[in-house]
């Protein structure tokens, strides 16, 4: 039968005893094994009290939504976890088509009638039970609607008040889900689709000779290998789709809703390309040897079993490997040095704990200004990442950097820094300094990161600033690593109107040729050339060689490290306006540096 369900809200919930599905009318609803509960979830393994949807009105969409936490409202935890598309979270809002797994053998789908006007619901038995009861647990629970199954095929479940334990659905090393929790979502998805009459998607990624890899590199860094892989599928995916480790050396895409066989191939191939894009680990480009093949529902199974065999017997085939080649017989991975138990478990605490000073707001932008003499403006702010360690102080990004970039909190920690920079160069604008310029420095790994450009765009697009107004900041020695990759990644960022600076020129002797290789708005001149100029006047023909070569190419150049009237003059004297040092301001917070702008 089909029900219409104008501006309600849909919990399809299916547990050892049933597929319920879940009207949601009332402003708060307490899910688990106890009787006590709104919606009892039938499963020995479901804690008592294990989860809580609350209604709120969000102002942005102007409609309610329905966010979902773990245990219930007086902070008490389920044993078992929520896990909303895959991750594991505290609180979180639901979208339509979520998939909830509740760290059992219990799952659910929500959705939002708001997008889904229409919802079809087959084979199935209810009837529609109003919640009038007037007890003392809480009056904001009356007139609730629940689509319900009879009780009769409900009566031969075990209540039991113990709280059992459950085996894992996380992968230890990569903390995805694993393959037990990945089989949960695809049961529902295809339920879903078979429902809605869409289809879904697999891929499957497979590493080639693992074993090998293994063998060369160690336990310890293989697991590094296998966690970055994770993160660069989970970050490249859309909401709702799912990436899990589905065993050793492979990993499993859920597509809970594709288009069709052309749409699932050019996703894949996108993710094939972000994994075979070479990545930094220990400071080197790894690039590993990958197959991969895919499976669509219905086309090539009508359930879980034969869909994951139709993903293995394409795994080989030629049509996907000549598409996408990869060496057979050599893993290309340089002799890196074994990475001992401390390192590496200094690696996981570092990680840890970026994650947590993110979370609890420990992390802040410095920002130093960039000054025209000749204007008598202030043309760019350069953002600077301090950490505000409660034991610490304020630490330096050398300080941390060089280790979290060791590890997968890159992609957030770049994603911050990029998205408080922005909202910061818009809160100047609408202060009145309309033409500033917001500077961000990447380092090797944030360059070469296969996601910094959708990034980037993401940033911009969830801001609003202007593509004009962002610059992006890296040294010559990081561009030298990879020079075609370098080259395509400033052409992209050349086209999207972003600013592109090249930092530290005239330090190494190969900087001047790349001048005209590579559409620069800056460059900067090496502040070890410039507090030298007085001391040391032979630096004062290189620097102006530098100014000269940046008119000749229309780049402008840029003096760093100014801290005297002195070298002042002298750059002036060479045609040189725009500087940056401690003479006008060392890196101040944002408070500090918005009044910097007002008295300068």
């Amino acid at each position: 039968m089909s029900i219409n369900l104008e501006a309600q809200h849909i919990l399809v919930l299916e547990d050892s005893a049933s597929r319920r599905t879940i009207v949601l009318d009332g402003p708060q609803y307490t899910l688990g094994r106890h009787s006590n509960n709104d919606i009892q979830m039938f499963s020995r393994q479901a804690s008592r009290y294990h989860a809580t949807l609350l209604r709120k009105f969000n102002t942005k969409l102007n409609t309610n939504v329905f966010w979902i936490i773990d245990g219930d409202l007086d902070g008490h935890k389920s044993q078992n976890g929520v896990f909303v598309n895959g991750e594991k979270c505290l609180v979180k809002e639901l979208k339509d088509g979520d998939l909830i797994n509740f760290g059992c053998n219990v799952t659910a789908s929500y959705h939002d009638a708001n997008s889904n006007k229409s919802i079809s619901i087959t084979d199935l038995n209810y009837e529609r039970k109003h919640n009038h009861q007037n007890d003392s647990r809480n009056e904001e629970i009356l007139n609730k609607s629940t689509l319900i199954l009879p009780e009769s095929l409900i009566t031969n479940i075990r209540h039991d008040d113990k709280t059992f334990h459950d085996i894992s659905y996380l992968d230890v090393v990569t903390s995805l889900p694993n393959h037990l929790l990945f089989l949960e979502y695809l049961n529902i998805a295809l339920s879903n689709a078979e429902r809605d009459e869409h289809t879904v998607g697999l891929v499957l990624f497979q590493l080639s000779h693992w074993a090998k890899l293994v063998n060369q590199v160690g336990t310890a860094l293989s697991d590094l290998i296998l966690n970055q892989i994770g993160q660069k599928l989970k970050s490249s995916l859309r909401n709702g789709d799912i990436v899990a480790r589905w065993r050793g050396e492979e990993f499993m895409v859920l597509l809970p809703q594709v288009h069709d066989q052309e749409n699932l191939e050019r996703i894949s191939t996108r993710l094939f390309q972000v994994l075979t894009a070479s990545f930094v680990l220990q400071g080197q480009s790894v690039n590993l040897p990958l197959l991969y093949s895919i499976a669509l529902y219905p086309e090539n199974g009508n359930n879980a079993d034969a869909l994951i065999k139709a993903a293995y017997s394409n795994l080989h085939s030629p049509r996907l490997v000549t598409a996408a080649p990869v060496a057979p017989l050599q893993v290309d991975l340089p002799n890196l040095p074994p990475v001992s138990s401390e390192k590496w478990e200094r690696l996981a605490k570092m990680e840890k704990r970026i994650e947590q000073a993110l979370h609890h707001g420990e992390l802040d932008l410095y920002y130093q200004p960039q000054v025209n003499l000749k204007s008598g403006q202030v043309e760019v702010m350069e953002a600077l990442i301090r950490w505000k360690h409660p034991k610490h102080g304020i630490l330096a990004p050398q300080q941390f950097l060089p280790w979290s970039e060791q590890t997968e909190m890159i992609v957030p920690l770049t994603r911050w820094i990029l998205k408080t920079a922005c909202l910061q160069c818009q809160a100047w604008h609408q202060q009145g300094f309309t033409t500033l310029v917001m500077s961000v420095n990447l380092s090797d790994k944030q360059f070469y990161h296969p996601q910094l450009l959708p990034l980037i765009q993401e940033v911009l697009s969830q801001t609003g600033l202007a593509s004009s107004f962002l610059e992006l900041e890296m040294t010559e020695a990081t561009m030298l690593q990879n020079l075609e990759f370098a080259d395509n990644l400033i052409l992209s960022l050349y086209h999207q109107g972003i600013r592109v600076s090249l930092d530290n020129f005239g330090k190494g002797i190969t900087s001047l040729r790349y001048l005209e290789k590579f559409p620069l708005n800056q460059f900067k001149i090496d502040k070890s050339l410039v507090i030298n100029l007085i001391e040391h006047p032979e630096n004062t023909a290189m620097v102006e060689a530098l100014i000269h070569l940046g008119q000749s190419f229309k780049i402008q150049a840029v003096a760093e490290g100014v801290e005297r009237q002195e070298q002042i003059n002298i750059l002036t004297s060479l045609n040189c306006f725009t500087m940056q040092g401690y003479y006008f301001s060392k890196p101040l917070n944002a408070v500090d540096a918005s009044q910097f702008l007002v008295n300068y």
